[in-house]
């Protein structure tokens, strides 16, 4: 019988659950930043690991990448066509990074070192290799793919089944530059297409109710959509606040809030909107 995914709590700024990777045999998926290398290190236990897979390259994901590669010169990186440059070069998206955290940055992530073109494999969507498949899921990101582990069909989201923890709510972490809506609902319609028996995910851990965890993905997902149109940034941190109260208790607010910061929420949408006004034929707004 194959062994199941092993959830590496990643601690970070010291606190639990807010940040998962997953190791599955001799594969990493999704590391975290440099600032938590040493729990993947740890977790690894003298083993070398074949690959990383990345679902997309967002620092909290991918920005520990480089640093495994200085550390397992043999190990391959996936990730999609849309952010491998970002991995090799990651210079610009450093720089545009800072303009947003400020002194914050390496506090929150560390150094993100560069991964050579060599150890990169670029990936478009719909690869099959041994016991890995590959799905583009766009939505959170346009560069977010999902990997499925046939064997123990599990499911590896990212983020595209969203933030939730112990069985509580799913909701959308949706910071900009890319969050799309319609777009997120074929992905998960894609992931649930699957028929995975689990899914693992970054905030946080895994889950066998899989089919509920996109249902509310789905509701929570139109839910925040429309609040983002007649809220600004303040009001919509309070009204996640409020929703999250509502179905998990005041106390599971701070550990939701660790996995995914509601400041940054509104910005995403506040780009969609930005988008569909702009572009002749864009999709509806939600009333």
């Amino acid at each position: 019988m194959d062994s199941l995914p092993l959830t590496i709590d990643l601690m970070h700024l010291g606190f639990p659950k807010a940040m998962g990777a997953h190791l599955m045999d001799d594969v990493i998926v999704d590391p975290g930043s440099e600032k938590t290398v040493d729990r993947v290190v740890e977790a690894l236990d003298g083993r070398t690991p074949r690959a990383i897979l990345l679902t997309h390259i967002h620092f909290d994901h991918a920005g520990g990448t480089g640093r495994l590669v200085e550390l397992y010169p043999d190990v391959e990186v996936w990730v999609h066509e849309r952010g491998a440059r970002h991995m090799i070069d990651p210079e610009r998206l450093v720089a545009s990074a800072h303009k947003v955290f400020g002194e914050h940055f390496d506090l929150l992530w560390g150094m993100v070192v560069p991964v050579p073109e060599a150890n990169v494999r670029v990936l478009s969507g719909g690869e099959s290799e041994g016991d890995w498949e590959v799905a583009y899921t766009p939505g959170h990101a346009q560069h977010h793919v999902c990997y499925l582990h046939t064997p123990t069909r599990t499911a590896f989201t990212g983020d595209v089944t969203g933030v939730r923890i112990d069985g509580g709510p799913a909701f959308p972490p949706t910071p900009p530059p890319d969050i799309d809506p319609p777009l997120w609902h074929g992905s998960l319609d894609t992931v649930s297409a699957w028929d995975p028996q689990r899914l693992a995910f970054m905030h946080f851990g895994q889950t066998t109710d899989v089919q509920n965890q996109i249902s509310m993905m789905h509701e929570s997902l139109d839910q925040f959509t429309a609040i983002s149109q007649v809220t600004d940034a303040r009001e919509m941190t309070d009204w996640i606040r409020d929703w999250i109260t509502e179905r998990a208790g005041a106390g599971a607010v701070d550990e939701y809030w660790r996995a995914g910061p509601f400041e940054g929420m509104w910005s995403g949408f506040d780009r969609y909107w930005q988008r569909q006004t702009a572009e002749p034929g864009g999709s509806p707004r939600y009333d």
